[in-house]
């Protein structure tokens, strides 16, 4: 176990820092801030009310030019008014269609457009438009006799007779511009609700997928396991009880770290050397092991169950139980953004030639060849990371074969 962690209820053998791992300053663990996820219905009512408040408040934008032209530019028209009286004026007239606006926002909710739906929506739409431009005239007859009074304005029924000549056909174009902004709000909205849950619904998938690729290496390992304890029975029993008390903590690891798909570096040393004490009952003192994780990347996420298939496809492929001066070496590192993991052994190396397959260096014929670790290990890294990764494999000159990963530390 590494220095200032928790250890494993139950577990023995990793009380105290392998003897092999070398971290060089002990690392307070990570903070973990927790966030409120917002959902899609959240989302929706925050742009529903967003929309509303603009197409209420966006009218003052048009009043406070009508009320500057009449201000600043109607003096030679003998209509120049003071910018004050005019802004009131303007705005009030102006900021009726920002009650209008939110009938047509309501009427665009309840009111859908779709087949079979035309006439209805064009009763609906022609109705309210009729009684909005009404509506319309009226207040803006009312205003300009209120603030005009004088030689232009005799009355209100003159006023009202000005009103319709001048923007009666500007109100009714006006009513049918704010209900097609509103459609494209609305549009927009749904586009993005739409969008949302296609992600959310990758995302689920994809936790999903690499749920059953993490509970497809589980059994992996732990049979493998088991087969040594069961050969053990029969040669040394107390040995081969050590051994099952350390599957059972290698299990419980395993068990604390399925609910995430990522976990800390140092939880997935500390199933690597887990394993690798299994592994020594079977390959003997010949089997040297070395852990070497730099104190800055102790505490970063990666995948679980990265790098203990990585180590099982060393031992299986690469080296033989029995012999003596057999090494795996494990090293972790920050590099720039990435970080790079790397398993390397003096076992006889890769068959065949290695060839270039994508982002993945594999021995011919194939990489599914290379067995469900390492394929189930690519896989999972493609899911989470999408081409950001590296996945290098290539044997030594001199003998032994070297993994090294790298991940982005940012992800």
């Amino acid at each position: 176990m590494l220095p200032g962690r928790e250890s494993v209820p139950g577990a023995q053998s990793s009380s105290r820092p392998p003897r092999h791992i070398v971290v060089n300053t002990p690392v307070v663990p990570a903070t973990v801030v927790s966030s409120q996820s917002v959902t899609l219905a959240d989302e929706g009512a925050r742009l529903r009310r967003l929309t509303r408040l603009l197409f209420a408040v966006v009218w003052i934008v048009p009043g406070t030019l009508a009320a500057a032209q009449l201000s600043f530019f109607g003096e030679g028209l003998g209509i120049a008014f003071p910018f004050p009286r005019a802004l009131l004026w303007q705005v009030a007239a102006w900021s009726v269609w920002g009650l209008w606006s939110q009938v047509i926002l309501t009427l665009v909710d309840r009111v859908r457009l779709g087949a079979g739906r035309l006439r209805r929506w064009l009763a609906v739409h022609g109705a309210c438009m009729i009684l909005a431009c009404t509506f319309n005239l009226l207040i803006m007859a009312w205003l300009d006799q209120l603030f005009e009074s004088g030689a232009q304005v005799r009355s209100y029924g003159f006023a009202l007779r000005m009103v319709i000549v001048r923007h009666l056909e500007f109100q009714v174009v006006l009513y049918w511009a704010v209900l097609g902004a509103a459609y494209m709000v609305e549009y927009v909205r749904r586009y993005r609700e739409r969008d949302r849950a296609a992600v959310q619904l990758e995302q689920k998938l994809a936790l999903t997928q690499l749920d059953a690729l993490r509970q497809q290496l589980n059994p992996h390992f732990l049979f493998n396991a088991l087969n040594s304890v069961t050969e053990l029975m029969e040669q040394d029993v107390r040995l081969a009880q050590q051994t099952l008390t350390r599957v059972a903590d290698l299990l419980r690891l395993s068990l604390r770290s399925a609910a995430s798909a990522t976990i800390p570096l140092w939880q997935e040393i500390e199933l690597v050397e887990l394993y690798l004490q299994i592994a020594r009952v079977r390959y003997g003192t010949g089997l040297q092991t070395d852990i070497n994780v730099e104190s800055a990347a102790i505490d970063l996420s990666v995948p679980s169950f990265l790098l203990q298939p990585l180590v099982e496809n060393a031992l299986k492929h690469g080296l033989a139980p029995g012999q003596h001066g057999q090494r795996i070496e494990v090293h972790v590192s920050r590099a720039g953004g990435m970080l790079v993991l790397v398993v390397e052994d003096n076992g006889q190396g890769l068959d065949g030639l290695i060839t270039t397959s994508g982002r993945f260096l594999a021995a011919q014929p194939s990489v599914g060849g290379l067995g469900i670790g390492l394929t189930n290990t690519r896989s999972r890294l493609t899911m989470l990371y999408g081409d950001r990764y590296a996945f290098r494999m290539n044997n030594h000159a001199n003998g032994g074969c070297r993994v090294e990963i790298r991940i982005p530390i940012d992800a």
